[in-house]
């Protein structure tokens, strides 16, 4: 019977040994679980930035555009300008030369 109690005692020392080890993995996957969650958190802020930027760019981009067309559209002006000027100098002189033979009396 002595036998029987030693090993009724060395049983309940693996049990007791198995829970304590049961119950540290059951604190361990809490302690997983807790990161997973806070991963999760951090990629999905991340991701909404993410998409965000995306957006912020598409903007940009949209504007960038828009100042390009403008710019273009701003130099044919002056380019247009600039040759409407040479052409009202040459009309100017064109007219000083046509009036030159005439003269005012005195």
């Amino acid at each position: 019977t002595n036998e029987a109690v030693s090993s009724m005692e060395q049983t309940t020392a693996e049990v007791v040994a198995g829970a304590r080890l049961a119950e540290d993995a059951g604190l361990a996957l809490g302690e997983i679980e807790k990161v997973s969650n806070d991963l999760a958190d951090l990629i999905q802020n991340i991701s909404q930035a993410a998409r965000q930027q995306s957006a912020a760019a598409t903007n940009i981009s949209a504007t960038m555009n828009v100042i390009q067309e403008i710019t273009t559209q701003t130099s044919v002006g002056a380019s247009q300008t600039a040759e409407s000027i040479g052409n009202l100098a040459q009309l100017a002189a064109d007219l000083r030369r046509s009036v030159a033979d005439f003269k005012l009396p005195n």
